[in-house]
């Protein structure tokens, strides 16, 4: 039993498109395949970002309630310096830098610093107190022409390292009925105290260090708040976009659905392109 030529041309044609069919098949598969892999890659790094979003914040918070209970830590160094320290808060600017009470707070309000805190990335402030005696001997007494007398004194000390303190002062007394009265006093005082500031990173979080060698000085409070912004250290978020795109390539183009050819391809469209499909 012969077949005519027609009959083999067909009998090829078709075993080509099954052929063909079957590597279409396999080439969708893997294209499945690939496609899915890449959206679990996705789905994967997103909940890692969200994990790290959420370390950061848990850190964070962690990190503010020991600040907060934190005391100042005071002591005295080898060169006799006073040392405080205590542990820095550490906030989210996004998060607290448009709250009501940080806009209208007392950094902003002092420093004449922007409502929204923007450009601010580290906060500090101190309280101190010096206690001091001044020892005036034998002051000499003025007679005034209207029978009082006047007492001036002064007091003038250099503790050294950019540490000085000037006192001056004054007192009129009078004497009537045998009895000293006062009759007016004046006294003034300047003083010039350095101190030094670092922000230190300490097992993990910052501490604040505050130092001066002034006698006498004591830090009644110490407050460090470091500002940051977890928006620019997070990686940017893929969107689903549309775009219009070019392509010049080598590959397989199918004529008419039936013949295969391969051959330089140039490329132009329009194109929806997934979150996971963005590298």
């Amino acid at each position: 039993m012969y077949m005519d030529l027609t009959q083999v041309q067909t009998q090829t044609f078709n075993n080509k498109m099954i052929n063909l069919n079957k590597s279409l098949i396999v080439f969708a598969l893997l294209a499945l395949f690939a496609l899915l892999f890449l959206r679990q890659c996705n789905e994967t790094d997103k909940l890692n970002r969200e994990l790290a979003s959420i370390k950061a914040k848990s850190t964070q918070d962690y990190n503010n309630l020991l600040a907060s209970k934190d005391t100042i830590k005071q002591y005295k160094n080898a060169n006799g310096n006073l040392i405080a320290e205590k542990r820095a808060f550490l906030y989210d600017i996004e998060e607290y830098g448009n709250k009501l009470d940080w806009a209208n707070g007392e950094y902003a309000k002092e420093l004449g610093l922007n409502k929204s805190l923007k450009e601010i990335n580290s906060l500090l402030k101190a309280k101190i107190s010096v206690k001091d005696t001044i020892y005036i001997n034998n002051p000499t007494g003025i007679l005034q022409s209207d029978g009082t007398k006047l007492f001036k004194f002064n007091d003038f000390k250099d503790f050294g390292k950019g540490n000085t303190r000037n006192f001056n002062g004054s007192i009129e007394v009078a004497v009537e009925d045998n009895n000293i009265k006062l009759k007016s006093s004046k006294f003034d005082i300047e003083q010039s105290i350095k101190l030094y500031a670092a922000i230190e990173e300490k097992n993990g979080h910052k501490e604040v260090k505050m130092s001066s060698s002034y006698p006498g000085i004591k830090f009644d409070t110490i407050e460090n708040i470091n500002l940051i912004n977890n928006k620019l250290n997070e990686k940017p978020i893929k969107k689903a976009r549309w775009s219009i795109g070019f392509g010049v390539g080598y590959g397989m183009t199918l004529i008419n659905g039936q013949m295969i050819q391969y051959g330089p391809t140039i490329n132009a469209g329009l194109y929806w392109s997934p979150s996971f499909l963005q590298f």
